[in-house]
């Protein structure tokens, strides 16, 4: 009776610590992981699949370090508007609103519009695509042409 009671108290700690393991929660992790940070290519490349796996891979060390230091954007709103799933893959269209800072000011607010193609690999949701719909960026100060 005693390992009856452990086992079942191992299986309930062990599925309250298991993450979510829908596709939209590993989207929102995803960006909520990179936005104010930079990730290191083993993160991203462990989330990734097919096509956006491909691309990581063949980026130069110089162009990754672009693509992965995202420390001036603050994040304001995510929001998942649609999803669209078949058995082993997803197409959810989602909009992340964020502040781009410098010397921690706000500089321009922004909103992107997207569409993520997540794939099930393995029992893990990765994304194997992201394209854009529509992106929207309102300068906080006045812009000078001449600078």
């Amino acid at each position: 009776m005693k390992g009856l009671t452990f086992i079942l108290v191992l299986s309930l700690l062990s599925s309250c610590l298991d993450k979510d393991m829908s596709p939209d929660a590993a989207l929102k992790e995803f960006v909520e992981t990179r936005i104010g940070a930079t990730v290191s290519r083993e993160y991203i490349l462990e989330r990734v699949t097919g096509k956006m796996f491909q691309s990581i891979q063949n980026m130069s060390e110089e162009d990754f370090q672009k693509f992965a230091d995202l420390k001036n954007i603050q994040s304001d709103t995510f929001k998942i508007h649609s999803k669209s799933c078949q058995e082993k893959r997803c197409f959810i269209t989602y909009s992340l609103g964020y502040k781009t800072k410098e010397a921690d000011k706000a500089k321009y607010q922004s909103e992107v519009k997207k569409i993520a193609e997540m794939i099930q690999v393995e029992n893990k949701w990765l994304i194997a695509d992201v394209s854009n719909i529509k992106t929207y960026h309102e300068s906080m100060e006045p812009i000078n042409p001449l600078e």
